[in-house]
């Protein structure tokens, strides 16, 4: 049974998703298949409203209680999930942050099947929830071929999504393409489907057991770094004491010569998930830290500026009002690396010598991403030696430069000194505003799929929600008339004026609008009125002849 129904966002009336909260989810499981037993070993949602803004994040590892699917490899054999919750443990904290939102899944068909497969083992039925698929979304809006998460979210954003392929890292990549293409899209977008629905739901603080992954030492430290790849929840669980001790047992060895390497970040990742921290309780443990320990970073006499800027953050940053600061900061590191010179560019290091690990955060620095593997997407690749590294020789067969630490060090600074430099990457997309918008706007259909359409192109019956039917291809020619059509309205919205009023294009909520509907082609119209004039003509002479006879 399945428990989204799909609605869209349209170029037709409707509601503003900019007033709607959506919460977007991702899965990772154990198979492809849950009616052969796959189950989910990990989930992450992001609750945002439609303007971008970001209300709550939840993500955990789940124990799955069953092996994979006989015959079908464990898509995910690296998560430990020794301590993480079952899915019943979660499923209370899970319903309360879908709740009042529209579902969002880059494939919904994907996460339906297995979110249905969970509740239905509880014996759980759910109201209709409303639901979007992003990869629908995507398909009806834009004449792109690639519409994967990862290229979707570069050629919208300009950067590259961080901390893939956590649940948590592919949840927030979604939820930054969504409020790009609702911010930025050459015309005003409207939310047609089911309003949010209330799920029953008492939440129970379950502790999580979130994974960080993509760990970059980055401008601000490795701290910084791996705090924020933790959940940003509102109301976070508490951690679990026996791994609580041992964050804190690990976080005094790592600063123990006053600083904190790679290794010891790593660890130090480890033991935050199998604690159960989130954002909140991982600075609440460093403040802590920062009063007992500051001994610790001081013991050699030398506090470098990287480690400094890590103590004085989580001094700032946990304050009473650290939770607005961080969002303020997180806004003003996103504008930073917009502008960033390297902003598009991935670099792949082969090699952790001195020299490549310099050369690789030179590029951070300046707004380029560390990729984990090489594709056709990386833009350089430095080494420190000619090993006879196979990654090596494939760069060459891609045509992606490999160059040592000191040449890849001239070469950036040489971009970072020029003006102008190219800032697309490999693909040669730059989402910079042009002389009529983001550059994405080149790949923007003249007019939004119709099902016909849909089917034709992707071999797939598009999903509408009653009452909602899609605009259809316009004739070459027609006659447009002008209607006035009540627009369907989210209760939890009604009576709020849309936001940006009419300068966005779009009628205030709960109001009729005028919108233009196309009648037949122009030579039927005229058919229509010939025939009327004729009609009348016969009667005309009709008539006549009975008042002569």
């Amino acid at each position: 049974m399945s428990i989204f129904i799909a609605g869209h966002l349209t170029r037709q009336p409707g509601t503003d998703p900019r007033t709607v909260t959506f919460a977007f989810v991702d899965v990772e499981t154990t198979g492809t298949d849950p009616d052969s037993g796959a189950r989910i070993c990990e989930i992450a949602v992001v609750r945002m409203r439609g303007d971008g803004v970001v209300l709550d994040e939840y993500a955990t590892l789940v124990d799955p209680g069953a092996p994979p699917p006989t015959g079908e490899p464990d898509p995910n054999p690296e998560l430990d999930v020794t301590v993480a919750p079952t899915f019943p443990e979660i499923a209370d904290d899970l319903l309360a942050r879908l709740s009042g939102a529209i579902v969002v899944g880059h494939s919904l068909a994907f996460v339906d099947r297995f979110l249905s497969a969970e509740f239905d083992r509880l014996g759980l039925a759910l109201p209709p929830v409303p639901g979007l698929c992003a990869q629908v979304t995507a398909r009806l809006h834009l004449d792109r071929d690639d519409d994967g998460l990862t290229e979707l979210a570069n050629l919208l954003t300009g950067e590259w999504p961080s901390a893939l392929p956590s649940a948590l890292g592919v949840a927030r990549a979604m939820a930054g393409t969504l409020a790009t293409l609702v911010g930025t899209a050459p015309e005003p977008l409207s939310w047609r489907g089911l309003a949010a629905t209330s799920l029953p739901a008492q939440p129970r603080a379950t502790p999580v057991t979130p994974r960080v992954v993509g760990l970059r030492k980055g401008s601000d430290g490795w701290l910084a770094t791996l705090t924020a790849r933790l959940p940003y929840t509102v109301d976070p669980p508490r951690p679990r004491p026996d791994g609580l001790r041992e964050y804190r047992a690990g976080l005094a060895r790592a600063l123990a010569d006053g600083r904190i390497v790679g290794d010891e970040a790593m660890e130090l990742a480890d033991l935050a998930g199998r604690a159960g921290l989130t954002q909140s309780t991982a600075w609440q443990v460093h403040e802590e830290f920062l009063v007992v320990h500051r001994a610790h970073a001081e013991s050699d006499g030398v506090v470098t500026a990287t480690e400094l800027r890590e103590l004085q953050r989580a001094a700032k940053e946990l304050g009473a009002t650290y939770l607005i600061r961080d969002l303020e900061e997180a806004a003003a590191a996103s504008r930073a690396r917009r502008e960033a010179p390297l902003r598009g560019w991935r670099v792949l290091p082969v090699g952790d010598s001195p020299g490549v690990t310099a050369a690789v955060d030179l590029a951070v620095e300046h707004g380029a991403t560390v990729a984990v593997k090489l594709t056709k997407t990386v833009r350089l690749v430095i080494t420190d030696s000619d090993a006879a590294d196979p990654r090596l020789a494939r760069a060459g067969t891609l045509g992606v430069p490999v160059l040592t630490a000191a040449q890849a060090t001239t070469l950036i600074a040489e971009e970072v000194a020029t003006p102008g430099t190219d800032q697309a990457g490999s693909n040669g997309m730059d989402t910079g505003d042009g002389a009529h918008g983001p550059r994405w706007h080149e790949f923007w259909r003249p007019r939004e799929l119709t099902p016909t359409e849909y089917r034709a192109r992707f071999g797939e019956t598009l999903t509408l929600p009653a009452g909602a039917p899609m605009a259809a291809a316009r004739p070459t020619a027609a006659v447009t008339t002008a209607v006035t059509v009540p627009i369907s309205v989210d209760p939890a919205a009604a009576g709020r004026p849309a936001v940006g009023g009419s300068a966005a294009g779009r009628p205030a909520v709960g109001r009729a609008s005028a919108v233009h509907t196309t009648t037949a082609h122009a030579k039927s119209g005229c058919a229509v009125v010939a025939l009327l004039a004729g009609s009348l003509l016969v009667g005309a002479v009709e008539l006549v002849r009975n008042l002569v006879f």
